[in-house]
């Protein structure tokens, strides 16, 4: 039995290096399962577009949000795998422009940083 699941597991991790490419962000968790692969690769671009080294970044828990649109995401999203993982809301409309809110771009004063954990709390991405 051991041996049947290190051999499947070493087939996925060869799928895997071959489908992506390499330096790609990565949801890590697997949570992006079940998630069309365009529109994870439209989220990670969205969430990593202002880092230095966005190859670098690690997303998890990436999962539908409650926005009443139906196009946004949760998800944290850390700059590198040592890094602290920060919550973010990301919204992708088919017709409109792409919205993103990542808690720490909103770290400037406490009442910015309140106002930013109340919109996540909403949209379910924070507890």
């Amino acid at each position: 039995m051991r041996m049947a699941r290190a051999t499947v597991l070493s087939v996925v991790g060869l799928v895997c290096a071959l489908v992506v490419p390499a330096g790609a962000q990565t949801v890590v968790d697997g949570t992006a399962v079940g998630l069309d692969p365009a529109l994870v690769q439209s989220i990670e671009r969205l969430v990593t577009r202002d880092f230095k080294a966005p190859a670098e970044a690690q997303i998890r828990n990436l999962r539908h949000s409650r926005a009443r649109n139906g196009h946004g995401y949760c998800g944290e999203v850390a700059i590198g795998p040592t890094a602290a993982y920060v919550p973010f809301h990301a919204i992708l409309e088919p017709e409109g422009k792409p919205s993103l809110l990542l808690l720490s771009d909103h770290d400037r004063s406490v009442e910015d940083k309140e106002a930013a954990t109340r919109l996540l709390t909403n949209f379910g991405c924070v507890e």
